[in-house]
């Protein structure tokens, strides 16, 4: 399908152009969106971002990319007195009236772009799916965890009909194909030019970890693993926790310090203070479960060894060489690990840490190109190749 352009003209030469169609924008915690995006831009192609909505911690995140965003109304007076449309009456069936009432808007802005794109296979990729069957324009979905672990009725079709399924880990891959689609495996990674190879700190242990307080981090693994550790005097009284995310203040622990969502310069310098980082993720009862989380990625550019588990997609980027790995909900093998990690362990292993990120893909570079090559998208400013001839 070829866009109509801005306000009815033809489109310009310049790029091709990209609608992002996200739950909400921005967020603390998605860090590749932002990275994609400004990358996207940087090499010619015309993004902007449709949100339908919008959380507390964005207006935490920092580093935010330089494109327009579009705010989708409430309630838009858009198609309000039109008759519903096929995709309206699909979306129905998956979401309340309220929100199917936004369709008429975004589409109307839709229709001047190339394609959408959409992070996680929930409500916003419903909406895509929804332009696609009245106006044609293609679409694409990342899938990452929780979209594919606690997964939507529309799931499947929503995968169906979008013409790149893209996922971060093999491990979704295998899972995807089980479901039968196939899915491009494109990891997400870290800006490696503004994640500074940080110097190591020496001994005491200075842990840090990062996560919201939702049971597939494991939080209260580590917390049980580093009670254990204290109250057997195991650890040196210099030694600290801290942990950077939506978590509850504890008390009582020696040597923890609850710090509260950090903005990303913020977090780049809590990183460079510790020679550990400890992220013990788990399946939770419902079946949610990370990726490969980003905070991960972060701290192995940063050049700090990495003690996570054996879940999802985490040993595809971690194992013996950068860090440890343990069986989740385990505190006693936790505790061993960091035990374990001790002053010459935690240098050779972080040492080899943002190297294996270039090796195996996790960088934003990498993942900027899959996803182009996933569009068919030649990456140069200015040019791109048609989907379809």
């Amino acid at each position: 399908m070829k866009p109509s352009g801005p306000e009815g003209g033809e489109p310009g030469s310049r790029g091709y152009r990209v609608l992002y169609l996200l739950r909400y924008f921005p967020t603390l915690s998605e860090t590749f969106v932002n990275g994609e995006l400004g990358s996207l831009a940087a090499r010619g192609v015309h993004v902007v971002v449709a949100s339908l909505g919008t959380r507390p911690d964005g207006r935490l995140a920092d580093h935010l990319p330089g494109i327009s965003v579009l705010r989708v109304p409430r309630h838009p007076f858009t198609g309000r007195l039109s008759p519903p449309t096929a995709g309206m009456r699909w979306l129905a069936a998956q979401q309340r009236p309220k929100d199917v009432a936004r369709l008429p808007w975004i589409a109307s802005r839709a229709r001047h772009f190339h394609r959408l794109h959409v992070h996680f296979a929930g409500e916003a990729a419903e909406m895509a799916r929804a332009i696609h069957m009245d106006l044609g324009i293609p679409y694409s979905v990342t899938v990452h965890a929780a979209d594919l672990f606690r997964p939507r009725p529309s799931f499947l079709e929503v995968l169906r009909d979008a013409d790149a399924v893209i996922t971060i880990s093999s491990f979704n891959v295998s899972r995807l194909s089980q479901l039968g689609t196939e899915a491009k495996l494109v990891h997400c990674g870290p800006d490696l030019t503004k994640w500074a190879l940080l110097p190591l700190p020496p001994d005491p242990l200075r842990v840090l970890s990062v996560g919201r307080d939702v049971p597939k981090k494991g939080m209260d693994i580590l917390l049980k693993a580093w009670a254990w550790l204290q109250s057997r005097d195991l650890l040196p009284g210099s030694a600290s926790l801290s942990i950077a995310g939506g978590f509850p203040s504890v008390s009582g622990l020696p040597g923890l310090d609850v710090l509260g969502p950090l903005p990303s310069a913020q977090l780049k310098r809590v990183m460079a203070a510790c020679n550990l980082f400890v992220l013990p993720c788990r399946k939770a009862a419902d079946g949610d479960m990370d990726g490969i989380p980003v905070a991960v990625m972060e701290a192995m550019a940063s050049g700090r060894p990495v003690i996570s588990t054996t879940i999802s997609g985490i040993p595809e980027l971690v194992d013996e060489s950068v860090g440890w790995l343990v069986a989740p909900d385990n505190p006693e093998a936790l505790a061993a690990a960091m035990l374990e990690a001790t002053a010459g362990e935690r240098a050779a292993r972080g040492a080899m840490a943002r190297r294996r990120l270039r090796e195996r893909g996790f960088t934003l570079s990498q993942q900027v190109q899959g996803l182009m090559d996933a569009w068919n998208v030649e990456s140069k400013p200015g040019r791109w190749r048609p989907e379809r001839s």
